[in-house]
């Protein structure tokens, strides 16, 4: 399974490219107390261009002997996360009903990706959990917690390339060694007024640590930023997230 990561988008992002591409089931599959469910609400995902689309996720942490796995549930192709429905959910409830350690409601988020892709080696789940009246499919397993930290890498196990097109504006964390971090996807979680149209005026809101900066700009071309199996996240203290370029 894929080591410990920060719960900054853990997306396996074979949840997005299923229909696209082939996919299979992780050996070491964790069978957990949530129930397969059939699925009533779907979305197609096919020549979708991503950009400020809205999903959710929920982490589910189970005890399995003496290890702890952890599961991502996402609304990615199959809703796009109604407000009503997210907030009506309860992390409290969630736990207690299907025995998890800890739930975390993370969402919801935005991506600033135009398209996605999967590549060679991608996992898939195809389980489909129903939590109220919000259906969400099963993304990820993870091998221990989550842990929340900012500024710190972190590698997510996933085969994909995100583009990001011309005459978009992309936003950059810089750290002291000259490595640029491209923001994939941002997050109303901690301050409920960030959108799009503002995020490029993070640089005087952001306590970034000593050597750091924050950049904006817009692409004069397309770029792709892929990952072969190692993505490096970090996550800013408004938990938006960023991969290494």
């Amino acid at each position: 399974m894929i080591s410990r990561i920060s719960q900054l988008t853990i997306v396996a992002l074979a949840l997005i490219m299923t229909s696209c591409s082939q996919v299979e089931l992780p050996d070491n599959y964790f069978e957990s107390p949530i129930p397969n469910d059939k699925q009533t609400q779907s979305e197609s995902l096919i020549f979708k261009d991503f950009r400020d689309y809205r999903y959710c996720e929920l982490l589910f942490s189970f005890a399995d002997g003496t290890d702890t796995i952890t599961e991502v549930y996402a609304t990615m192709g199959v809703n796009e996360c109604p407000s009503e429905e997210w907030m009506s959910i309860n992390a409290e409830n969630l736990r207690d009903t299907f025995g998890a350690t800890t739930v975390k409601a993370n969402g919801p988020r935005f991506w600033l990706v135009n398209k996605m892709r999967s590549g060679e080696g991608a996992v898939g789940y195809d389980k489909i959990a129903t939590f109220g009246d919000l259906q969400m499919s099963l993304s990820a397993q993870i091998d221990k917690a989550v842990e929340e930290t900012t500024y710190e890498e972190h590698i997510i196990k996933r085969w994909t390339t995100f583009k990001f097109e011309k005459n978009n504006r992309i936003y950059k964390l810089i750290n002291p060694a000259g490595e640029a971090y491209i923001m994939q996807s941002y997050t109303t979680m901690v301050n409920p007024d960030l959108s799009i149209d503002n995020l490029e005026n993070l640089a005087q809101v952001l306590d970034l640590p000593d050597g750091w900066r924050f950049e904006s700009e817009v692409l004069e071309e397309d770029i792709e930023v892929t990952a072969l199996g190692d993505a490096m996240v970090i996550q800013d203290e408004l938990e938006n997230s960023y991969q290494k370029m």
